[in-house]
C-alpha cells in the first residue's frame, strides 16, 4: 500500500468514525428526550431515533469497506473544464431567496415562501424550464408542508392569517 493510499484510508476512517460519534450522539441525546403521556405511537423521537441508528450502522458499513480496501476516488471536473471565477450572483441569488423565506414566511406562508426559495435556487443552480421548474417547486412545497403539518404535527404558517384571523383578541 502506498503512502498515498494510507492517507488517503486514514482520512477516510477519521471522516467515518466522526459521523458514527454524531450518529451516537444524537442517540443518546434521543434517549434523554423527555416525553410526556400524550405522545402516541408517533412521537418526538421516532425521527431522531431513524436517523441516529442509520447514520451509526452505515457508518459502521463504510469503516469495513475502507479497511477492506475500498477507498473512495475523486470524481473528475464535470464537462472537462474547471470554473475558475465564483459566481457571485448566483450566491446573491441565493441569500436574497434565503432571506426572503424568512422574513415572508410569516406573511405569505411556507408553502407560497418555501416555492420561491425552491424556485430561487434551481434556477440559479442553470434549470431554465421555468414553468416545469415552478410546478416541482409548488408540489415539493405543499408536500413538505403536509408532511410536517399532517405526518408530525408541527404547525408551520399557513400564510395570509391577516386576512382571515382565527384567534379572536381580548381587550
Amino acid at each position: 500500500m502506498s503512502l498515498e493510499t494510507q492517507q488517503s484510508a486514514k482520512g477516510e476512517l477519521v471522516f467515518t468514525s466522526f459521523l458514527f460519534v454524531a450518529g451516537a450522539i444524537v442517540f443518546w441525546d434521543t434517549l434523554n428526550l423527555a416525553t410526556t403521556a400524550v405522545d402516541g405511537v408517533i412521537g418526538p423521537k421516532v425521527f431522531p431515533f431513524i436517523i441516529s441508528v442509520s447514520l451509526m450502522v452505515l457508518s459502521l458499513l463504510q469503516i469495513v469497506s475502507v479497511l477492506r480496501g475500498n477507498l473512495g476516488s475523486p470524481e473528475d471536473i464535470e464537462g472537462g473544464t474547471q470554473v475558475s471565477k465564483p459566481n457571485w450572483k448566483g450566491l446573491g441569488i441565493v441569500i436574497g431567496a434565503l432571506v426572503a423565506f424568512i422574513l415572508l414566511q410569516e406573511i405569505i406562508g411556507f408553502m407560497i415562501s418555501s416555492t420561491i426559495l425552491f424556485f430561487s435556487v434551481a434556477w440559479t443552480l442553470g434549470e431554465r424550464k421555468w414553468l416545469r421548474l415552478l410546478l416541482i417547486s409548488a408540489a415539493v412545497s405543499v408536500a413538505i408542508y403536509y408532511g410536517f403539518t399532517a405526518g408530525l404535527q408541527l404547525k408551520l404558517p399557513l400564510g395570509f392569517e391577516f386576512l382571515f384571523p382565527t384567534e379572536v383578541e381580548e381587550w
